[in-house]
């Protein structure tokens, strides 16, 4: 049994020239691009700076990066969709810690309007007492009056 020290899982290592001058048939400067379609997921390449925008007259196009294996495209792929989902995702929570802090805000503010609803109801709670001390007060001496004037009749 031979032993051996290759990987089938190993990629070869390229050295890439970042960003080396690229021109497109038109004498344009070509843009860095990276493609991010499941066939071809982080995946570099020069195109025209115009060939986005513009018709079929600059349609330069040269890869920056060799071509990965299946599996590793495969994982790269997955890799984004999850990211995207968790983006997605992180916003909605973003979205429902708005809400909550909201609902706190509002029942914060609740809070400060039922207090001052309760002093004021309190506020009118003592003034009525005071108004029916009086009035039993005026009632009792109309009624003294009344016992007095059948006492004297």
């Amino acid at each position: 049994m031979s032993s051996s020290s290759e990987s089938y899982n190993t990629i070869a290592i390229y050295r890439i020239e970042l960003n080396p001058p690229c021109l497109c048939r038109n004498q344009r400067v070509s843009k860095l691009r990276e493609a991010w379609k499941p066939n071809n997921p982080a995946r570099r390449y020069y195109n025209c700076t115009k060939s986005m925008i513009s018709n079929d007259s600059f349609n330069f196009f040269q890869w920056l990066d060799p071509a990965l294996p299946k599996h590793y495209k495969d994982t790269l792929w997955n890799m984004k969709v999850r990211s995207d989902d968790l983006l997605v995702r992180n916003g909605q929570v973003v979205e429902l810690q708005k809400k909550v802090e909201k609902h706190k805000l509002l029942r914060n503010d609740e809070k400060e309007l039922d207090e001052a609803r309760i002093q004021e109801l309190l506020t009118e709670i003592e003034s009525m007492k005071k108004m029916l001390k009086k009035v039993v007060l005026i009632a009792l001496v109309y009624l003294l009056f009344v016992v007095m004037y059948f006492k004297l009749v």
